[in-house]
């Protein structure tokens, strides 16, 4: 087992969706507009780091078939037990994204919510294309990733030594011109990098958001249609 999903796995062993500081037990408004759009995607839905399954369940209601991915199988048990209380079926895959276990042009529509985040940014390329790739022609990604805000916790000391080391490099290094940084993760131009040519954006909003613990965390909102 993989360090990442044995941390996964204890998590969600010790857990339940609520315990956890950045959990929703809401379905997106966004998830919700876009199935009540007059171009809804259709067909059969996934869910990549299903967690608990709260978003598995509510797109088994409105699709033929909803999937969930997620990497550890103790959330799979409890989306499962959601789903059964809510009375739905869902189809359950443990697996890690970027690459899916699903056949081509599988899904009318991709939903992420916090699965992109914990893949690497190199591995960025290879999610997009799998994404496209498992999409039916017209069907759609929705995606909601981000990262923390900004801590409030007071910098260690050899932290503060290393930010003042790097500033006075950099000042002694200066010729005038500051050096342009390279864009955040999260910012929409790098997003559309990422994304296949192939892929049509309709929508893309960054915005902040408060956890139950009062964390704040920095959400980049994207919709992308792959054309018919």
């Amino acid at each position: 087992m993989s360090e990442k999903r044995q941390v996964w796995e204890e998590r969600w062993e010790q857990r339940q969706g609520e315990d956890l500081h950045w959990y929703l037990n809401e379905t997106p408004k966004e998830l919700v507009a876009l199935l009540e759009s007059a171009n809804r995607p259709r067909g059969a839905a996934l869910d990549l780091g299903c967690g608990n399954g709260v978003a598995t369940a509510y797109l088994a209601a409105h699709f033929d078939m909803a999937v969930g991915l997620d990497l550890a199988s103790a959330a799979l048990r409890q989306a499962r037990d959601r789903a059964r209380g809510q009375g739905v079926a869902v189809g359950l895959v443990e697996g890690e994204a970027p690459v899916l276990p699903f056949r081509d042009q599988a899904f009318g529509l991709v939903f992420d919510r916090g699965c992109l985040q914990a893949i690497p940014g190199s591995a960025w390329p290879v999610y997009f294309g799998e994404v496209e790739r498992v999409l039916a022609p017209g069907g759609m990604l929705q995606l909601f990733v981000s990262k923390p805000g900004k801590r409030s916790a007071r910098p260690s000391s050899s932290q503060r030594v290393k930010s003042v080391l790097r500033r006075l490099l950099r000042a002694k290094k200066g010729s005038g011109k500051r050096k342009r940084q390279p864009p955040s993760f999260l910012s929409p131009s790098f997003i559309r990098r990422m994304i296949p040519a192939s892929m049509e954006e309709e929508a893309m909003e960054r915005f902040d958001f408060r956890t139950t613990s009062g964390e704040i965390r920095h959400f980049v909102y994207a919709l992308f249609r792959k054309p018919a």
